[in-house]
């Protein structure tokens, strides 16, 4: 049984994380915001992390520096709303692998993507 923290899931995603869980046996929590995030389960506790960033809400490489530094023995999945994803998606992976986030999802996900990212983060080893 995992413990999983849901960050800044719209009503599409929360949709989606409950048709990858079904079969699993985990323990998941929603959160509406990294700040809130933080107080609500201590990080050593958590094995998966699976956050929701939007580009228009200014959110940038500086939120995924937190989130690392907030987690840092979660697994990460980040769900990523990029205004343009051809534009912006290289710049945005290259800060994703710098930080050792496991997977990056651009919008829209489906729920095969969603079932398969979720399975194979938890199959990860722990961070140190």
């Amino acid at each position: 049984m995992a413990n999983i923290l849901i960050i800044n899931a719209d009503a599409n995603l929360k949709r989606l994380i409950k048709l990858a869980l079904p079969g699993m046996e985990h323990f998941a929590q929603y959160s509406a915001t990294l700040q809130v995030a933080s107080t609500q389960l201590p990080s050593s506790k958590l094995d998966l992390v699976v956050s929701r960033l939007v580009a228009d809400d200014d959110q940038g490489p500086e939120d995924l520096v937190e989130l690392r530094k907030t987690f840092p023995s979660a697994r990460l999945i980040v769900v990523a709303a990029l205004h343009d994803p051809a534009l912006e998606g290289e710049k945005f992976q290259r800060v994703v692998r710098e930080l050792h986030i496991e997977y990056c999802l651009l919008e829209p996900v489906e729920t095969g993507t969603m079932v398969h990212t979720i399975q194979a983060a938890l199959a990860l080893p722990k961070r140190p």
